[in-house]
């Protein structure tokens, strides 16, 4: 007897081939079958393992928190003054004026101040009194009452009529504005000089400068050159100019500024701009030689330290030194968060870009809590590192909520990894739909064309391509080879690829064996290779595919595979069962373990049946069933015969094992075959066929009935008869107490129980399973459950510190324990770390928890800090959001914040609250004005 070889077919991918293998039982000879057509599977494209997210923050510049030092170097502008004329002291107003000028430059600053004064008090409401506040404002700068001097400079720039110094002394009173603190009404004075020049330019800008607006500033002073001012502003220009020019990121000239600058009024801004400067510039060492400079002449009293403390904590991230940074970052919180916060983001960023995305994660949700600042940036970067730690559930609840294209691709990216591919096209779609960025654009185009082209959604792909064809059209013109490929039009798919391998493949497949050779005959990559052997197989010159193929096996890739199996079944097809059989054996040995390798021993048998010797066959069927009993391949060797009497090889598994069993009723691994039927039935939902094979197992009292005891009580679980599922599963552990399935039996047992809100009986179960740590950390939840606090935090407690896996789950609970007993400063400790955990919905608690202790603590800004940001980054756990929305607007309402309690308040919809939720709201509103946001 011997098999029929009725057509020869090419398949590039082994995987089926067993499945369309027959072999003869008695008295019956069937064909083989190899499929006539050489399968390709499309490319898979599949989205980064790791995300690279480019915002980093910057620097921060100490110019936008520290105002600039005032012009003390400055002295009011001492202008040619005419003295009035007068005779024998007549007009009196003008013998006063004359005599108070000529004491003035005599330096009898007393007897001018005294005429000066008389002048006022007898004759305000002339221009003489003008001058002489100017002049009384130059004696009081000399006397050194600066703010007796500003008031009468004030007086006279504000004198209702005009007189000759009236300008000098509007920019005297600036002047003065500065050098004692208030500045309020230096815009007037500014605006009452008439007659502009260079000096009251630079006060100008100046003036924008004291008041925080740099780029104003910068405009109006980069272009002054200082030596044209009068030479009292020329010191202090160049140090303003450098100031504003840092804050303007306009490095250069700021050095060139700041190196002029000599007084040692302005050495402690120089010492720190010089730090900064060096720093954007990367030359870390210096700068990290001004700051200690500044350190040991000024110390950490002053707010401007913090930036100092700050910029020492940056070179430490840029030298390595992250232990040190921390420590920096550390020490900065009670001092300035802002700066705190941004440190923290650096270390983040820079664990990031070691690939070290748990401590990166760590630090991220540290920056959350010390400031509200960065909120927008820190939930792009959670997403992102979440995605990067492989926790795609989380990654997707934050960045679902950001309206970005750059995050619409990363939510597909996350989507895809999830599984749900057809969700991911939806923000490929939105991606393609709102990026400017053709890159990007292209990029979720190519994963649209091959999602559409697997959903078999050819209208949108084909439009898909369409879009694509004008940023890479290489790429189109293939995905669209793909597309004929696949609907097996290959002349189309011919016409289309622009790729030769698939080029040659698509001939191959439309019987153009002359154009598909033509193509690969020169090729020496292994892929061609393989298709040659194909080629020449197909063309029945069997020898030379053989030659190929032994070629290709040498190696271990996954042609190499493929390759030797086929080398193996080329001898089989032809009937050559001795040279098959060697061939198989050798195969299986050197791949043991393998899919293919296992198939090799199944065709070993094959070999051995069909040359007639059946007894081999037979006992390498059973051992190979021993071996791998309950795998696929086992079933097939058990029930091979069988299958090979059916006319068609694709027919379900169950019928095929149940005619088997009909067939050969007597055969030894019968019941290992109905178990495996009954698990097939069960999986199908078929739970009446599956009960009754179990039924018959346990009946049997055999080695099967232990498991098909258990089996049926699982049945009955998932079946929803969780009553007769407790009486079967109670009833194995009684019989087999320690059976095979003992573990999982009370595991079952005790999830049914909790799944029912029977903790107690839960718990009890559970306490009878071995005390892995996997197991204390499920009995320390059942009990947290049932309330059972001091119990669940001993078993919490005890596997804390080495189970690592559920470290912050742990810390998360045990941070609730504490919570519920009031040991606040314990809880905040726990809370803290849970905020590293993986489960998005423990975050969200955790900050909210932290956030209601803030406000039992009395630290209101701590507390609302924590409260939004579940509000902002953990939008998706409702429950958590609407109670820290109530929350947060309580204390805002409590610290006359009302416009933005209403405003939080406002997107709380009624259905979803609780009827004691609903009254707290209803409370809240009262005395809230309407929010316009």
């Amino acid at each position: 007897m011997r098999i029929l070889l009725l057509l020869l077919v090419l398949a590039v991918t082994i995987k089926n081939v067993h499945s369309s293998v027959q072999i003869k039982v008695p008295e019956v000879v069937f064909p083989i079958e190899i499929i006539a057509e050489k399968r390709e599977e499309i490319p898979e494209i599949k989205p980064p393992d790791i995300l690279e997210f480019k915002e980093e923050l910057k620097i921060e510049l100490f110019t936008e928190d520290i105002k600039p030092v005032p012009p003390y170097t400055v002295n009011p502008p001492v202008v040619d003054m005419e003295k009035p004329k007068s005779v024998l002291g007549i007009p009196e107003k003008n013998a006063l004026l004359s005599g108070g000028i000529d004491d003035f430059y005599m330096g009898n600053l007393i007897s001018a101040k005294e005429k000066l004064e008389k002048l006022i008090k007898k004759y305000p409401e002339t221009s003489n009194s003008g001058t002489a506040n100017y002049v009384l404002g130059l004696i009081y700068y000399k006397l050194e009452n600066k703010k007796k001097a500003y008031e009468h400079f004030k007086n006279g720039c504000l004198h209702k009529y005009v007189f000759p110094q009236k300008d000098t002394s509007c920019l005297s009173a600036t002047l003065l504005s500065f050098q004692i603190g208030d500045d309020s009404l230096t815009d007037e004075f500014l605006r009452r000089i008439k007659y502009e020049d260079i000096n009251s330019l630079f006060l100008h800008g100046v003036n924008f400068a004291v008041k925080s607006n740099t780029e104003e500033s910068y405009r109006l002073l980069k272009d002054i050159d200082c030596t044209e001012l009068d030479i009292n502003f020329v010191e202090y220009c160049h140090y303003i100019k450098g100031y504003v020019s840092f804050s303007q990121k306009d490095y250069d000239r700021a050095v060139e500024s700041i190196n002029k600058v000599k007084s040692p009024v302005y050495k402690k801004h120089i010492l720190v701009l010089k730090g900064f400067l060096n720093l954007e510039n990367g030359k870390i060492n210096e700068a990290e030689k001004y700051f200690n400079d500044f350190l040991e002449g000024y110390g950490t009293v002053e707010k401007i330290s913090n930036y100092v403390l700050y910029g020492l904590g940056v070179i430490d991230i840029e030298k390595g030194n992250l232990k040190k940074g921390f420590e920096r970052a550390g020490s900065l919180e009670p001092r300035d968060k802002k700066l705190a916060q941004n440190l923290y983001i650096k270390l983040a960023d820079v664990y990031s870009e070691r690939n070290d995305f748990e401590n990166a994660f760590a630090l991220l949700q540290k920056s959350l809590q010390v400031s509200p600042r960065y909120k927008e940036i820190l939930k792009k970067k959670l997403g992102i590192t979440a995605y990067n730690r492989g926790k795609y559930n989380y990654a997707y609840l934050i960045m679902k909520n950001i309206d970005q294209p750059e995050f619409y691709l990363y939510t597909g990216y996350t989507l895809m990894k999830m599984g749900k591919i057809p969700l991911s096209s939806d923000y490929f779609e939105k991606a393609v739909k709102y990026s400017i960025d053709n890159n990007l654009k292209e990029k979720a185009l190519k994963f649209l064309t091959n999602i559409y082209l697997r959903l078999n959604k050819d209208q949108k792909f084909l439009s898909a391509v369409k879009q694509l064809k004008d940023l890479d059209e290489d790429y189109s013109r293939n995905i669209l080879g793909w597309f004929f490929f696949k609907k097996k039009n290959y002349h189309k798919a011919y016409e289309a690829f622009l790729d030769e391998y698939m080029k040659a493949v698509s001939a191959f497949n439309s019987g153009s064996l002359d154009e598909a050779y033509q193509i690969v005959k020169d090729k020496k990559d292994r892929k061609s290779r393989f298709l040659l052997a194909y080629i020449f197989m197909r063309k029945g010159e069997i020898e030379k595919a053989r030659e190929i193929l032994k070629e290709l096996s040498q190696g271990n890739d996954k042609i190499a595979k493929e390759a030797g199996y086929l080398y193996a079944y080329s001898y089989f097809s032809e009937g050559n069962y001795l040279l098959a059989i060697e061939s198989f054996k050798n195969y299986a040995e050197r791949f043991k373990g393998t899919e293919l390798g296992n198939l090799a021993t199944l065709r070993m048998a094959d070999s051995y049946y069909n040359a007639g010797q059946k007894e081999k066959a037979r006992r390498i069927y059973q051992q190979f069933i021993e071996e791998h009993a309950n795998t696929p391949e086992a079933i097939d060797a058990a029930y091979q015969l069988t299958v090979l009497e059916m006319e068609e090889s694709g027919s379900d598994v169950a019928e095929q094992i149940e005619r088997f069993i009909k067939k050969y009723p007597q055969y030894p691994f019968v019941s290992l075959l109905k178990l495996q039927l009954a698990d097939l039935y069960t999986e199908e939902g078929n739970y009446e066929k599956a009960e009754k094979i179990y039924l018959e197992l346990i009946d049997s009292d055999i080695k099967e009935s232990e498991n098909a005891l258990y089996k049926l009580g699982y049945l009955k679980y998932v079946s929803g008869d969780t009553d007769n599922a407790i009486k079967i599963l109670k009833n194995y552990l009684k019989i087999y107490p320690n059976g095979e399935f003992d573990v999982q039996a009370k595991e079952l047992l005790s999830k049914i129980y909790e799944e029912r809100g029977d903790l107690d009986r839960a718990i009890a179960v559970m306490k009878k399973l071995p005390a892995t740590d996997e197991n204390k950390f499920k009995l320390a939840m059942l009990l947290y459950k049932a309330g059972k606090y001091t119990e669940a935090k001993s078993y919490f407690e005890e596997i804390y510190t080495r189970f690592p896996k559920y470290r912050s789950d742990i810390a998360f609970y045990l941070g609730k324990i504490q919570f519920e007993n009031g040991y606040y400063q314990n809880a905040i400790r726990y809370l803290e770390e849970a905020l590293n955990s993986s489960d998005y919905n423990n975050v969200a608690e955790s900050y909210y928890l932290l956030g209601i202790i803030h406000s039992k603590l009395e630290d209101e800004e701590n507390a609302l800090n924590s409260l939004i940001n579940v509000i902002y980054l953990y939008p998706e756990a409702k429950e958590q959001v609407i109670k820290a929305r109530l929350k947060a607007a309580e204390i805002m309402k409590k610290q006359g914040r009302r416009s933005e309690a209403s405003c939080i308040l406002k997107p709380l919809s009624s259905e979803e609250l609780t009827d004691e939720q609903r009254e707290f709201l209803k409370d809240l509103m009262k005395d809230l004005p309407e929010c316009f946001e």
